[in-house]
């Protein structure tokens, strides 16, 4: 460890003025001699910490978190004590140099070839010849801030400019070949990276390590060029924006994980600063213990395909063998993040965030899914995937909280399931327990009361033209049968006609079998002598009963496997609106 004069360490601390520097982080409330804030370092809901201006301390009084400035900068960003004094020091503008490890001093020659590259990428993008590229980041909801944020840059046309520029400063061929930025070919040395926007990748310290270089004018070629590995970067020690994000994760109590570079641009840009992206990549052992180190709650977010399932369920067991306290969000009607945000806005996102689903709730959901639970083999699939599941699970209350619930939903046998969860046995065939038909409001099972509401309503139409408009006032969402082809083929005869003649319409179906079959058969069961727009009226209100329930009992099924939480609130806000339809006309 870098030994450093006491004194240093004093003339700086006595220097801080603590308050400031903790209130940067952490909002104070100032109450008698001290100052109070909700304590960062555990799951605080109400301001237990105290910060002590006259003795230059902070104390939690549940965690028992104490210290001095430096301490708490160096357990709330996640940095060493040396890196702690030095940013202190910055803020004060006191000098402080922290000397570097072995592994700094090794690769400082090559940090600093990469942060040249960067200051040209970036140069680029602020030329003239950077204004297309500008212009396609603007429209893609980026401003000059998140740009600048991002370090993104932009590589010209040109084929040789990195290196041309490298070469001028002294720096050899092999030491840009070890940073993976040029390529030899028949017409000598070129850049690899050329006429692309530059997304900078950086260490968890915040040195740029790395590339992804993405197209920008629809080129006939890879949408995306990365870096391959190198002597500073490899992909599976790193998370895209982990140095901007683990101080706000620790200020927010959590961080989102998401697939893509561009998604967590996107979700950072609408202020949400506590994410990063795996870079495609599943959660490596060293990307893992970057995201332990933060002490908060993960929230898994990756993308709406069967991909983004797969990468939720195996990113989310990795996490959970390390005990990291996991949720998960899974949106609706978009591909991803990004897209999900430009369509439906940064509090439809946070909506989400707020309540994630467990991962267990996740897994029994998603290893649900597309299964037949009535069928013996494939509960017993459903039975033998959960069992794999939480056997993985370090959690003892996990373990037995599933068991439980497994047992009592089947019917089955506590004993002999933590038998073979402790063991990692497959259970053999379980037997379905009968069960009584669900009460369900299924048209099927109203099926005489709805095909005869159907025909009389039907009958009405073809006779009277008021009862016609009627129909078309209720704007019925009928369901698809053959009776639905005669309501249609009225409405076209009305469209033409303005009114409705009986002897006229049946004329008119001639010209359409399948139509005229089912007046026939109207015609046959109905007889009507008088036509009452009320008791029309009635009919239709009959109808609109059974459909609403329906419509209900499919929404309702829908809410039950929706995993978006901004998408489920649309859906009971359907139903409140269907019910709210049947108060008005009189129906509960």
């Amino acid at each position: 460890m870098d030994e450093r004069p006491t004194n240093d360490f004093r003339r700086i601390q006595t220097r801080a003025d603590i308050v400031e520097i903790i209130s940067s982080y952490v909002q104070l409330e100032h109450k008698g001699k001290n100052y109070f804030g909700v304590c960062p370092f555990h799951d605080d809901h109400s301001p237990s910490m105290s910060v002590s201006p006259d003795k230059q301390m902070y104390k939690c009084f549940v965690c028992n978190a104490t210290g001095n400035v430096f301490t708490f900068v160096e357990n709330f960003l996640g940095v060493s004590f040396l890196e702690a004094v030095k940013i202190v020091a910055d803020r004060i503008g006191e000098t402080f140099t922290v000397r570097e490890s072995k592994e700094d001093v090794k690769n400082k020659k090559y940090y600093d070839i990469m942060n040249l590259a960067t200051l040209l990428y970036q140069n680029n993008l602020r030329t003239a010849q950077g204004n297309e590229a500008r212009e396609y980041l603007h429209e893609r909801g980026l401003n000059d801030d998140i740009i600048k944020d991002f370090s993104i840059g932009l590589s010209l046309p040109i084929p040789d400019m990195l290196y041309k520029l490298l070469s001028s400063k002294n720096i050899s061929k092999a030491d840009m070949d070890a940073l993976g930025l040029i390529g030899e070919g028949n017409n000598g040395t070129y850049d690899l990276f050329r006429n692309r926007i530059m997304f900078p990748l950086k260490s968890p310290t915040g040195k740029v390590n790395g590339y992804t270089a993405r197209i920008y004018h629809g080129e006939d070629q890879a949408k995306y060029m990365n870096t391959r590995e190198t002597v500073i970067f490899k992909k599976g020690e790193n998370l895209y924006n982990y140095h901007l994000a683990a101080p706000a994760a620790r200020q927010e109590k959590f961080i989102v994980v998401c697939e893509g570079n561009m998604d967590a641009i996107r979700i950072y840009s609408v202020g949400i600063k506590n994410v990063v992206a795996t870079m495609g990549t599943v959660l490596t052992k060293e990307q893992i213990g970057l995201l332990k180190k933060l002490s908060v709650k993960v929230i898994i977010v990756m993308d709406n395909d069967a991909a983004g399932e797969i990468a939720t369920m195996n990113c989310g067991q990795a996490l959970m063998k390390e005990n990291v306290d996991i949720g998960v969000v899974r949106l609706t009607g978009k591909k991803d993040p990004d897209e999900y945000i430009l369509a439906y806005g940064v509090e439809a996102f946070r909506d989400n965030l707020r309540n994630p689903l467990s991962f267990p709730e996740f897994m029994e959901i998603t290893l649900k899914k597309n299964k037949n639970l009535k069928n013996p083999t494939e509960l017993t699939a459903y039975i033998n995937d959960m069992i794999k599941f939480i056997s993985e699970s370090p959690d003892e209350l996990l373990i037995d909280v599933t068991i439980n619930k497994l047992a009592e939903e089947f019917h089955l046998d506590k004993d002999l399931l933590r038998s073979r969860v402790k063991n990692k046995e497959l259970v053999t065939e379980v037997k379905v327990e009968e069960s009584t038909p669900e009460n369900t409001t299924k048209i099927e099972k109203n099926n005489n009361k709805f095909t005869k509401a159907f025909k009389t309503m039907l009958y009405y139409m073809m006779n009277d033209s008021d009862c016609m408009r009627m129909f078309l006032h209720y704007q019925l969402d009928l369901p698809k049968c053959k009776y639905r082809l005669v309501s249609n083929n009225l409405i076209y005869y009305f469209e033409l006609n303005r009114e409705i003649d009986f002897a006229d319409y049946l004329t008119f179906t001639e010209d359409y079998p399948a139509v005229n079959e089912v007046v026939k058969e109207v015609i046959r069961d109905i007889s009507i002598s008088e036509f009452k727009p009320e008791e029309m009226e009635s009919v239709i209100l009959v109808l609109k009963e059974i459909l609403d329930k329906e419509k209900i009992q499919e929404l309702k099924k829908e809410i039950s496997t929706e995993l978006d939480v901004n998408r489920k609130k649309r859906l009971l806000e359907e139903i409140i609106e269907i019910k709210k339809g049947c108060v008005k006309n009189g129906r509960d």
